[in-house]
């Protein structure tokens, strides 16, 4: 009988002891995820968009639906305060990608779109512009819609950041070094006051923000370049970090960005990239042949340069091609109907 009361006793304090870690767990899961939503709570939000929000073509979804890609856009704004973010009063997305996230293939894709391309912005604008006067004439809903629309794509998420965030960014991972030949770009870098050691540059905020800018010597095309050159220093800072530097940094971050994510679907998608391959991320640039896709230059409502591409339908095969490898699609008809448009229109001597 004792031995049974004995035994009695020591299966409660068992589950005692149990109980006890199960709530700490659980509280500690709780007060993590609250922490965590408290961070995420400081990012600037703003509406869902449904597929009929975004002008994502049926025709569309029917050829991607096979694959398990988020196209998420992201818009580098030239923005100079945070607060501005608050206003409808956007400035031209001086960036345009493409971040694909891959869960089969667990891989991470940035296309990089030319921002001088000729496109037609939808509703509520209804005209042709360039590409990157879309976010200035509607914010971050109509560059979203002026993506699908003009490119076949089947994006209701984005992200957008100021260009201070960058230059903060910077500053917070210590600098960047990047490695240059001698040359124009070098002498033009140092101008803005980086220091050097041998072909190695370091640059802080001020600097790397005005590297990603440098146009004068060269073309939009390295531009982008120099952009995802930025981006990828700053990620390898990143993984350098420990756990507590990276909330710091995340924390002075998040304000300076906008966002029609949920909390929730950041920490899913932050969740799945452990399993994403980090060290491969694949780049790619449309159009991929550079100056070289480019029909004529024109001027329209006052603004020039303006890229008329050669061939639109190419422009959707190819995007498609980089983010689903998908040999056969076949571009919608709004982009057939695109395609016929700007030619009427801007084509000819």
């Amino acid at each position: 009988m004792k031995k049974q009361r004995t035994t009695h006793k020591k299966t409660r304090i068992l589950l005692i002891v149990i109980g006890i870690l199960a709530s700490l767990i659980l509280a500690l899961v709780l007060g993590g995820n609250l922490y965590i939503d408290s961070l995420l709570n400081r990012t600037i939000r703003s509406k869902k968009l449904s597929n009929e929000d975004a002008l994502v073509s049926h025709e569309v979804l029917d050829q991607v639906k096979n694959h398990r890609i988020i196209n998420i856009a992201l818009f580098g704004s030239d923005n100079a305060r945070k607060a501005q973010w608050n206003n409808y009063e956007m400035e031209r997305s001086d960036a345009i990608k493409i971040i694909s996230l891959d869960f089969d293939s667990k891989k991470i894709k940035i296309t990089s779109l030319q921002r001088d391309t000729l496109i037609y912005i939808p509703e509520s604008y209804n005209d042709y512009d360039k590409l990157n006067h879309a976010h200035w004439r509607g914010g971050p809903e109509l560059a979203v819609k002026t993506l699908n629309y003009n490119f076949d794509l089947d994006i209701t998420q984005y992200v957008g950041l100021s260009f201070e965030a960058i230059e903060t960014l910077v500053d917070l991972v210590d600098g960047i070094d990047i490695t240059l030949p001698d040359g124009l770009l070098a002498t033009q870098v140092m101008d803005l006051g980086a220091t050097r050691n041998g072909n190695v540059f370091h640059l802080k905020g001020k600097q790397a923000l005005g590297y990603c800018r440098l146009r004068k010597l060269d073309d939009d095309f390295h531009r982008m370049d120099r952009q995802n050159e930025v981006i990828f220093k700053i990620l390898e800072k990143l993984s350098k970090k420990n756990l507590i530097e990276l909330m710091d940094i995340v924390n002075e971050m998040l304000p300076y960005v906008e966002t029609n994510l949920t909390n929730n679907e950041i920490k899913n998608y932050v969740s799945s990239l452990l399993n994403f391959d980090l060290k491969n991320i694949n780049q790619f640039q449309i159009p991929s042949k550079g100056m070289d896709s480019i029909e004529k230059v024109i001027e329209y409502n006052g603004f020039s340069p303006i890229y008329m591409m050669e061939n639109y339908e190419d422009l959707a095969k190819e995007l498609h091609w980089n983010i689903y490898e998908d040999e056969d699609y076949q571009p919608s008809s709004t982009i057939v109907q695109l395609e016929q448009n700007i030619q009427n229109q801007f084509g000819g001597s």
